[in-house]
């Protein structure tokens, strides 16, 4: 099972990442808070595996060595992608950077992943950077068989009679 931790200052948007992640019958959302350094503690008391942190909170909450010290991944999100923001998840040694908006198989299929030790980067965020495109560092891995459809998967729930 992998543990997550998820730091997002929108509370819908940490909701729903929450409960898509939750449908995975390998993840597990351990916690989610609504600032960095609540994440911060919470990473030491809950030792997940991957943390999912958004860049702004990363930019403003300061260094994050400490999720290093008990051995977990992190994942970078962000809305907009802003020149140096790249370089800046790299500098955090950070096993991903997606886009918020990223199909939500993308995101379950990177974290699966990262945690296996590899480095995923949304082709979108990553700048103009020919040798990195070349030693095929930065990819998005697409998870093997059916994707699950998770509108589906919800609307079919919410047509099933309660009780």
């Amino acid at each position: 099972m992998i543990r997550i931790v998820i730091a997002e200052d929108q509370e819908l948007l940490r909701g729903t990442i929450t409960s898509i992640l939750n449908l995975e019958d390998d993840m597990e959302v351990v916690g989610q808070v609504k600032d960095g350094q609540e994440a911060l503690a919470l990473v030491h008391q809950l030792k997940p595996d991957l943390f999912i942190m958004d860049i702004e909170m990363l930019e403003r909450d300061g260094p994050l060595e400490a999720v290093k010290t008990v051995g977990c991944h992190l994942l970078v999100l962000t809305t907009f992608p802003k020149k140096g923001y790249l370089e800046r998840a790299q500098q955090f040694d950070a096993g991903g950077y997606l886009l918020k908006d990223s199909p939500s198989e993308e995101l379950t299929s990177s974290i699966r992943s990262i945690v296996e030790g590899k480095r995923v980067y949304s082709p979108k965020l990553i700048e103009e950077d020919k040798e990195s495109q070349e030693s095929g560092s930065f990819h998005i891995s697409h998870p093997p068989g059916p994707v699950k459809n998770y509108f589906t998967m919800i609307m079919n729930k919410m047509k099933s009679p309660a009780g």
